[in-house]
């Protein structure tokens, strides 16, 4: 397949997570919260200038060239991957860090609202572009040991 078509799917990934996030900020107060199923999921409007999941790696500025950093290095592998299923899970993280990086320069900070957990044991509050880039950091992983599987049986059956 054509890079193009992988890009698409970042650009998929990156109009959704806006949407969502421009959604939350019109129609949430900041730090407002509405529960969807029981306790167990809630929308909870806040905003993150540290990185994922609200670490702290110092002040927002190093939190956002770290990001870049990570940004280039996946846009690299994207570049050289002839892989498909690898290159599908790089779109999914290409565009969750684009829709973040879009965040983080306009707005100074991520729009994060997924808030899931049971009373006051609850996860860190997330977005769809935090969700993409950890589906395709998983899928990546998947796909990693799937081909290094292939390798190995090829090259013991070749002996």
């Amino acid at each position: 397949m054509k890079k193009g078509y992988y890009l698409s799917i970042s650009l998929i990934v990156v109009i959704l997570d806006q949407f969502t996030k421009f959604f939350i900020r019109t129609n949430l107060w900041y730090g407002e919260t509405r529960r969807i199923w029981g306790d167990f999921f809630r929308i909870t409007y806040r905003k993150n200038p540290n990185a994922v999941f609200g670490i702290s790696l110092g002040n927002p500025q190093v939190s956002l060239i770290l990001t870049i950093v990570a940004f280039i290095f996946v846009c690299y592998l994207f570049v050289i991957s002839k892989e498909k299923i690898f290159n599908v899970s790089l779109s999914f993280i290409i565009g969750g860090a684009v829709g973040n990086l879009i965040d983080r320069f306009v707005f100074r900070g991520v729009t994060d609202f997924i808030d899931i957990g049971f009373t006051h044991l609850r996860w860190f509050t997330f977005n769809v572009a935090d969700s993409f880039v950890t589906i395709g950091i998983i899928i990546a992983l998947i796909s990693y040991f799937v081909e290094s599987g292939k390798k190995d049986v090829s090259s013991s059956s070749v002996n």
